[in-house]
């Protein structure tokens, strides 16, 4: 019973740090988010007789949480979201190969009690897993601050 709490505990703190990227973003009103990730994509193929073993669902499985579509530019980014209560170089890194290996270019965000980051998953390989903090003209640090505030909240309420 308890390894139940813990997953769905870790399946909650995924899904506020999803919540806070797509927040903190449409709060800019700059961008379009649309939700990407697998868990969107995979039931629907599933059900149209895709087969489990299939190859694309394979590549699906890995598929980033968003695509971020920049208003002026037109620019589309395909952002993964995680938490981590600290931030671990070596799972940044690892999870970063991961991605390139089907989803070149895409960035990595991830939510931490201490702060969020955010990098191209090229330049964090480069850098052995070291991410950049989320540097971005119109999320400030008070309104990253706000944002910080529900991760911590969630986590203190243990």
């Amino acid at each position: 019973m308890e390894k139940e709490i813990t997953f769905a505990r870790n399946l909650v703190k995924g899904k506020i740090a999803e919540t806070v990227f797509a927040q903190m973003l449409r709060q800019t009103e700059q961008f379009t988010i649309l939700e990407f990730g697998y868990e969107k994509i995979i039931p629907d193929l599933i059900k149209n007789r895709y087969g489990e073993k299939n190859e694309m669902l394979n590549t699906l499985r890995t598929a980033p949480d968003f695509a971020v579509i920049n208003r002026k530019s037109r620019e589309v980014q395909l952002v993964e979201v995680k938490y981590q209560k600290e931030l671990n170089v070596e799972y940044v890194l690892r999870y970063a190969r991961r991605m390139s290996e089907s989803w070149n270019p895409s960035y990595l965000f991830i939510a931490t009690l201490d702060g969020f980051y955010s990098d191209e998953i090229n330049e964090i390989i480069k850098n052995n897993g070291n991410i950049r903090p989320l540097d971005h003209p119109q999320i400030s640090k008070e309104i990253q601050e706000k944002y910080l505030s529900i991760i911590q909240d969630f986590e203190k309420g243990k």
